[in-house]
């Protein structure tokens, strides 16, 4: 599970480069959407609603994701 989750946090990001920008440099909602996006590519992946525990994971993947330097 932490694989998919890695994998789905790096598209995210990739996929969505102006928000994670916007969350390195706290620009309001930027961080919000980002992990919309994230959840919802998680969800898709799954086939199911992401439990706690795995939409916990997906956001710090994506966090740490978001704050490298493109």
């Amino acid at each position: 599970m932490t694989d998919l989750i890695a994998e789905v946090a790096l598209e995210t990001v990739r996929g969505w480069p102006d928000l994670a920008l916007g969350t390195r440099t706290a620009r309001p909602k930027a961080w919000g959407a980002l992990a919309a996006h994230g959840v919802t590519a998680l969800r898709e992946r799954l086939g199911r609603t992401p439990t706690d525990v795995e939409r916990r994971a997906l956001w710090a993947a994506l966090w740490r994701e978001a704050q490298r330097p493109p």
